[in-house]
Formats: structure tokens, sequence, C-alpha cells
């Protein structure tokens, strides 16, 4: 198997006045082509953070992450936003949809902030329309143009899903994607998450407390301290 995206002695430390708050201290991990990897362990274990610097949201202090066989962290940040655009997806516990924005829109949104103007209005009807299939995946195909005030919590996530879709990713990063979701909810988007890896071969990595869901997963990276204490292989 080929890895997708790999961690590299990774640290991460913040400063707050004189004081440096250790937070990642020398990650190594990969996630495999088709893979859906849980990454679980206690609150403030690093897990969201880990996931912020895999997706080049904020940079290491030190080491290394790859996409692919590219060290993204050494290249400009224009070809640094180009890549995680182009190689990675991002769901969130709290969707971040734009308030103002309908289903379809928010699922646009993230390639028209990539595109030229000259390339939006060559390329947009294409996009749009691959934002109506994507939304009609995800069982919204009736609900594109309802705001995110007037979608459920479950239809919120599902366009979250449907725009972390939209560039087809090799990865899609999920921080707790069910964390704000009741039970029934819950399980049809994990339901969807693994149809989605099955049908489209999509790395998925999970942060997730929930033991029953990282037990679904291929493999299980377990978080302490910031650092990794554990990998759990199979689904069991």
């Amino acid at each position: 198997m080929t890895a997708v995206l790999t961690a590299v002695g990774v640290h991460k430390t913040y400063r707050l006045g004189r004081r440096e708050i250790p937070v990642l201290q020398g990650i190594d991990m990969s996630l495999m082509e088709g893979e859906i990897a849980a990454l679980v362990g206690a609150s403030g274990a690093g897990k969201s953070t880990l996931v912020h610097v895999l997706g080049l949201l904020d940079p290491p202090t030190q080491g290394t992450v790859h996409y692919g066989e590219t060290d993204v962290t050494t290249l400009p940040t224009p070809q640094q936003a180009r890549l995680r655009h182009e190689h990675v997806g991002f769901v969130f516990q709290f969707y971040h949809l734009i308030p103002e924005l309908n289903a379809l829109e928010n699922v646009c949104l993230g390639s028209m902030m990539t595109m030229s103007l000259p390339g939006w209005l060559s390329g947009g009807r294409r996009v749009k329309q691959r934002a109506r299939e994507l939304l009609s995946k995800v069982g919204l195909e009736e609900r594109l143009r309802h705001r995110p005030s007037q979608l459920s919590g479950g239809e919120r996530q599902r366009v979250a899903i449907a725009r972390a879709l939209i560039a087809e990713p090799k990865v899609i990063l999920a921080d707790e994607p069910t964390g704000n979701l009741d039970s029934n909810t819950a399980a049809g988007i994990l339901d969807l998450i693994w149809e989605i890896n099955e049908e489209r071969r999509i790395s998925f990595l999970l942060v997730t407390h929930n033991e029953a869901v990282a037990r679904r997963c291929d493999r299980r990276i377990r978080l302490r301290d910031g650092s990794v204490e554990s990998r759990e292989v199979g689904r069991n």
C-alpha cells in the first residue's frame, strides 16, 4: 500500500508569553491509500493540533509533512494552499459552513476561491454540476438552495462532506465528525463515510472519542501527551 499522508518527527510548540507549551512531541505516522484510520486519545492529547498540522492549517515547529512523496512543509504558502485544496478535504465537528450561503454555494466555495476569475467563468458551470451531484450523493438533492440555518445538524454535516469531496481529494481529515450529532444521525454519517471510502478509495483520518467508532476503522492511532502511544491494526 502507498502512503498518501505522512508525518515525520512532527513537533508543535505554542508560546504563551514566556512559556513554551509542547503539544506534539515527535509524531511519526502514515495514512495509507484507501485506509480509514482512527486518531484517538484523551482530551488534550494533541489530536486536533495534529489534524491542523497534517492539513497545513498550522505549521509544525519541527519535522515534516508529506503528501505522497512531496515534503509540503518546505513549500511556499501559495503552493501549500493549492496542494491542500487538491489533496486534502476537511470535515469538522461544527461544520464551518458560511451562514449566508446555501448548500450548493457552500460546496462550491473552495473551488471558487482557488480559481482565477477567467477560470471560474470557463469552469464554474462544471464545478456547480459536480456540487449538485455530490449533494445528491449525500442525500440532499432537494436541499440545494437551503441555508445552514434551514438544515438539521445531520444535513449540515452532509453538506460539509460534499464540500470536502469537491476537489476529489486523496485524504479527508475528519475532526469529531459525529461529535455534535445524536446517535441515529451519527450512525448515518458514519455509514456515508464508509460508503465513500469503498466507492472512491479516499483515505480518512477520523478523530474520535468513541471507541466503537475507532474499532470499526482499519487502524487506530492512539495519542498520549502529544506522542503516539500505540498503533492497533484491524477492525475488532
